[in-house]
C-alpha cells in the first residue's frame, strides 16, 4: 500500500514539474566570429507531457557557405523527471562530413552509456545527471540555478564525455539582437582551462540561453547570440 502511495505521490509530483516548462520554444541564434556572423542556428524544444524532443539546425551563411556549404543537425529527445531532462537518445549529423557523425545512448535503468561515432561503439558508465550536448542548455530551463553558486554536471557529445563546471556569477544584464535581458552568467571553472564556455542565461525568458561563448586557447572566441525567441507555456 506504501509503495502505490509513493508511485502515485511521485506521478503527481513530476507531472507538476513537467507543467512548469513550456510546451514549445524556438530560438534563432548567430553564430559569430569577431562579430561576423558565420552561421545561422534555429533550436526547437518540444514538451509533450513528461517527454521532451529538442532540434538544432545549423547552416552556414556569406563566405562560409560557399565554401564549407555544411548543414548540421543534432537532436535530443528523454523523459522529464523530477530533476529536470532525463535524455534518452542524442545525435548529432553533418550532410558532408557524415565521418564526424556521433550519437549517444542513455540507459537509466542500466546507468550505461552507449556511444556510436566513427570510431566505433563504446559503452560506458552512467552517472546521475548526465546530459547531451543539446539537453545540457535546456536542463536550466528545466532547473534554474536559482540560488545555486556553482554547478557541476557530466556532458556527452556521442564521442566522449566532459566535465562541465561552472560558477554562477550574480544578476547582470546582456544585451543581444532581441533585446537587453537580465540574466545569469554561467563561467566555466577553473579559468585557466584551454577549453571554456561562457553563458548567460535570460531570466524572464524561462532561462533560456541568449548567449554563449566558446573559447579555445589558441583559436578565435565562438558567440552564439539570440536573434529571435517565441515561448508557449
Amino acid at each position: 500500500m506504501r509503495t502505490l502511495l509513493t508511485l502515485a505521490l511521485l506521478s503527481i509530483s513530476t507531472a507538476l514539474f513537467a507543467a512548469e516548462i513550456p510546451h514549445r520554444i524556438e530560438a534563432n541564434y548567430d553564430l559569430q566570429v569577431k562579430g561576423v556572423t558565420l552561421a545561422k542556428v534555429r533550436e526547437v524544444f518540444v514538451r509533450d507531457g513528461d517527454q521532451y524532443h529538442i532540434e538544432s539546425i545549423t547552416k552556414p551563411v556569406g563566405l562560409l557557405a560557399l565554401f564549407k556549404p555544411e548543414t548540421i543537425v543534432a537532436t535530443s529527445e528523454g523523459d522529464i523527471g523530477e530533476r529536470g531532462l532525463l535524455p534518452i537518445k542524442y545525435t548529432h549529423k553533418r550532410a558532408q562530413d557524415s565521418h564526424k557523425n556521433s550519437a549517444a545512448e542513455f540507459d537509466w535503468s542500466r546507468h550505461e552509456l552507449i556511444h556510436r561515432d566513427n570510431g566505433g561503439i563504446r559503452q560506458l558508465p552512467l552517472a546521475e545527471g548526465t546530459q547531451d550536448r543539446l539537453s545540457m542548455m535546456y536542463q536550466f530551463v528545466a532547473e534554474p540555478p536559482r540560488g545555486r553558486l556553482e554547478i557541476k554536471l557530466d556532458m556527452s557529445n556521442g564521442s566522449m564525455i566532459e566535465k562541465m563546471h561552472y560558477q554562477v556569477k550574480p544578476e547582470q544584464t546582456v544585451t543581444t539582437s532581441f533585446g537587453t535581458m537580465r540574466s545569469y552568467n554561467l563561467t566555466s571553472l577553473p579559468l585557466n582551462v584551454p577549453k571554456k564556455s561562457n553563458v548567460w542565461l535570460a531570466i524572464d525568458h524561462n532561462f533560456v540561453p541568449c548567449k554563449i561563448v566558446f573559447t579555445e586557447d589558441g583559436s578565435n572566441s565562438l558567440t552564439q547570440v539570440l536573434t529571435d525567441l517565441k515561448i508557449v507555456p
